[in-house]
């Protein structure tokens, strides 16, 4: 169980259109949830992501997608916050998958 007194090294939000977004990275580990595309707000099993990537969503924001094997997490987040979380995720994470475009 993670230590909720634990600070994360980067924390990302975006409300858009009427949806959530938010991507917390930790020293350990990556803590994610969306509304988008759900119908409800909807944490990330980061324990069954099998790799993750950045999509442009619109042209103001992006999608962080995590990728399970029975799904895809899109997490939006601002355009300006892109780099930022591509360097996090990487770090955490390790390399993207490949662009589905």
């Amino acid at each position: 169980m993670p230590d909720p007194s634990v600070a994360p090294i980067l924390d990302l939000q975006l409300t858009w259109r009427g949806t959530f977004g938010r991507v917390r990275v930790f020293g350990d580990r990556v803590d994610a949830e969306t509304s988008f595309e759900r119908d409800g707000l909807t944490s990330v099993p980061m324990e069954h992501v099998q790799g993750w990537r950045i999509e442009p969503c619109d042209f103001d924001a992006v999608c962080v997608e995590f990728v399970t094997p029975d799904d895809t997490y899109r997490v939006l987040l601002d355009t300006s916050d892109e780099k930022l979380a591509a360097l996090a995720l990487r770090r955490a994470l390790g390399s993207p998958l490949p662009s589905r475009s």
